[in-house]
């Protein structure tokens, strides 16, 4: 029977050789800089809807994925604006 271990240990010394020290040639997470941009203008929008009363505060927190709160305190900004 083979050794399982022993084979991975080696397929895992062949990866590394091949792409370095992670043993895998690209990035596996981004950065957590926060939303894409479009997934921003997205929010903003749907957040402007709510404030101008076109969208329901639930309707609004379930498309945009923000806590109802945080929701509320974004439409007061652009009350305020």
């Amino acid at each position: 029977m083979t050794d399982l271990s022993e084979v991975r240990k080696r397929a895992w010394k062949t990866r590394r050789e091949k792409y370095g020290q992670r043993g895998h040639n690209g990035q596996y997470s981004r950065p957590a800089t926060g939303p894409c941009e479009s997934c921003e203008r997205m929010t903003t929008l749907i957040v402007r809807l709510y404030a101008e009363g076109c969208a329901s505060e639930g309707q609004a927190a379930k498309a945009t994925g923000l806590h109802r709160i945080e929701l509320r305190r974004r439409a007061d900004e652009f009350a305020n604006r």
